[in-house]
């Protein structure tokens, strides 16, 4: 069972989580930036675009130039909520999406493998989870966009969304005969209830330790 975290006395915060719920959080994360990756085209050439837009070589840095001219507007509408258009002018905001996605996709990208890396040096069991300050503000924005991700799955569009949904699934357990609608559409939503209850109440735990 997951404990909250807390300030310790040299000034790293910790908390315990179990096996299972460390491998969750480790899977939605790696499922976030497959997500970002396929939507927006990043690939492993985007490693290599970076490295190219920053080589002495003017040749290959005027390349870069020209690939990462064009930015990919997302399709997918969680991805959409994770990189909203800049203006309401298209091209304005085609331009803001040339200028800055990349940069805003490699961040988002680079603090979900931190969040997995964290989770993957506490090894497999249950054990204490700790992170330095600059690692609690990796994780938190790595947690916010996983929470952005399930509510678009969850249909959540305002705050107080998610106690109606939470709601609903209790008055679903509750009506008889309601296993027999445990079809997996129902239990995949059960589960991404329960995924985002976890996140936001680590998020919300993270948040008072650094206060």
């Amino acid at each position: 069972m997951a404990h909250a975290f807390r300030r310790r006395a040299d000034g790293s915060l910790a908390c315990r989580l179990d096996g299972e719920e460390k491998a969750i959080i480790a899977q939605v994360a790696q499922e976030t930036a497959d997500l970002i990756r396929a939507d927006l085209g990043i690939d492993a050439d985007g490693d290599a675009l970076r490295r190219a837009a920053q080589s002495e070589d003017p040749l290959r840095r005027l390349e870069a130039e020209f690939a990462g001219r064009e930015a990919r507007e997302p399709s997918d509408p969680a991805v959409k909520r994770l990189f909203p258009a800049a203006s309401e002018d298209p091209a304005l905001a085609q331009e803001y999406r040339r200028l800055g996605q990349q940069d805003l996709a490699e961040g988002k990208l680079a603090d979900l493998r931190r969040v997995m890396a964290i989770l993957d040096r506490t090894g497999n069991g249950h054990s204490e989870v700790v992170v330095d300050d600059d690692e609690s503000i990796a994780l938190l924005r790595a947690l916010n966009d996983v929470r952005i991700v399930l509510a678009d799955r969850l249909g959540l569009q305002r705050d107080g969304d998610f106690d109606t949904v939470r709601m609903l699934q209790q008055i679903g357990e509750q009506v008889e005969g309601a296993e027999s609608a445990g079809d997996e559409e129902h239990v995949g939503s059960d589960i991404v209830i329960a995924v985002y209850e976890l996140l936001s109440w680590l998020q919300e735990s993270l948040l008072r330790a650094l206060d």
